[in-house]
């Protein structure tokens, strides 16, 4: 099964939000950082919080100090607010050789992916830019 790495809590909260979590978990395996595990904790529906109980997910917990420093030190250079949960995953993107998803609603987050020019790829393994543009090494 693919993996896909929800970067923020916010997409988890939004998932759980529109009833959809369970769906996208069918599909892929989940994987979060501690930190956004622990970010995430409920969501409101019609101004109640509803507590947010994640189950059948990977929980990262093996993050590279290496690459979380130098995340945190490319986001502040960018000046960039990134939370941790966002460090740590952007983190995990750079020091993985596992082929992953990521998804994120977080603007910072994407800037600072397209800032740190990592490079991402297609369903296909062909990779593009930060436009969407197909990526040529030449």
């Amino acid at each position: 099964m693919r993996k896909l790495l929800l970067l923020d809590a916010d997409v988890i909260i939004d998932l759980y939000a529109l009833v959809l979590f369970e769906k996208i978990s069918k599909a892929y395996d989940i994987c979060l950082t501690r930190n956004v595990f622990e970010e995430a904790r409920y969501y409101k529906k019609d101004g109640v919080k509803v507590a947010i109980d994640i189950k059948n997910v990977t929980i990262i917990e093996d993050i590279d100090l290496e690459s979380l420093r130098k995340v945190q030190g490319e986001a502040k250079e960018a000046r960039l607010g990134i939370d941790p949960g966002e460090s740590t995953s952007i983190a995990y993107i750079m020091q993985t050789e596992e082929e992953i998803t990521f998804c994120t609603c977080d603007q910072a987050a994407i800037k600072l992916i397209a800032y740190m020019n990592v490079i991402i790829s297609d369903n296909k393994g062909r990779p593009f830019d930060n436009k969407g543009r197909p990526f040529v090494i030449q």
